[in-house]
């Protein structure tokens, strides 16, 4: 009884409930990088910093200008490493997930192998 129980649930419920978790790891790691909200700030002021246009005169107003499109860069600059990062993470992870996914129902298997492997006399 307790080795058809094990069996059902490995291969039912568990499989389901471990697809579920990785969904959701994904789905947090997606969260972490918010990757949709960073693409729709790509280029906003870094940390919101805005230098206003200051004072009257030319020169105050073309260093404002600079002031803010500097800003605008490291933000961008920013942002879009960090995009990039949680892309190649978000992929990683899906990746891992499948092997994961695939590996789950043979798992149970491995120590029947291992036996085979040692009366044939594999070393590892």
């Amino acid at each position: 009884m307790l080795a058809t129980g094990l069996i059902s649930w490995w291969y039912c419920d568990g499989y389901k409930l471990f697809a579920a978790k990785l969904w959701t790891k994904l789905g947090d790691t997606a969260d972490l990088f918010s990757i949709g909200s960073l693409l729709r700030t790509l280029f906003a002021p870094y940390r919101q910093i805005s230098a206003n246009a200051g004072g009257k005169s030319i020169d105050d107003k073309i260093l404002g200008l600079i002031d803010r499109m500097v800003s605008r860069f490291v933000g961008g600059t920013v942002r879009l490493g960090i995009v990039i990062f949680g892309i190649i993470t978000l992929v990683l992870q899906s990746i891992g997930s499948i092997i994961s996914l695939i590996v789950w129902p043979v798992l149970p298997l491995t120590p029947i192998l291992f036996i085979a492997l040692a009366v044939m006399g594999v070393a590892l």
